[in-house]
């Protein structure tokens, strides 16, 4: 499963019988989540609850509530099953990934200025830029336009004589 970093996560886990057509609908079913050398429990167990619309386990986990040191990376998800008269193996093992969200790339690829327009330039008397806009663009070729913009950012920077500026400030808008 792969997720990006701080989005809720949902999981879901189906237990289909022997008969291949008839799912488990009396079972515990819980979940952990570990680091992947399996040693380090970073989730305590959590209860996945039957759904008859899915025939399927299923939980929400809520990062900022249940995963708070929640990294970039490689994880296990380790379930739990019980109380089923199946053969039902007691635990399975899923890989986890987490990733940086593609805005929040994109948005880091414009601020070290790939895919970005700066207009409305404001100049003090001394010929220095003390003032623009800055927008990132998630293609090349809507640069300079009103489409795909990512970003808006305000340039601030005063400056005291040719050539030299006090501070720069760059401020999402």
């Amino acid at each position: 499963m792969v997720v990006n970093k701080g989005e809720n996560i949902g999981f879901t886990l189906q237990l289909i019988k022997s008969d291949g057509t008839t799912v488990e609908e009396e079972a515990t079913v819980t979940y952990r989540i570990l680091d992947d050398t399996g040693i380090v429990e970073l989730v305590s167990e959590q209860t996945a609850t039957y759904n008859t619309t899915t025939e399927s386990y299923v939980d929400s986990l809520v990062p900022s509530a249940s995963w708070t040191n929640q990294e970039v990376g490689s994880f296990l998800i380790v379930w739990s099953i019980s109380d089923t008269d199946c053969d039902f193996n007691s635990t399975y093992t899923e890989d986890l990934q987490v990733n940086i969200d593609k805005d929040k790339i994109d948005k880091i690829l414009g601020l070290v200025h790939q895919n970005i327009l700066i207009d409305n330039p404001v100049y003090d008397g001394f010929h220095n830029l003390i003032s623009a806009r800055v927008r990132i663009y998630s293609e090349a070729g809507s640069v300079g336009t009103s489409n795909n913009i990512i970003g808006t950012y305000n340039i601030s920077a005063p400056s005291n004589k040719p050539g030299k500026f006090v501070t720069w400030s760059q401020v999402e808008a």
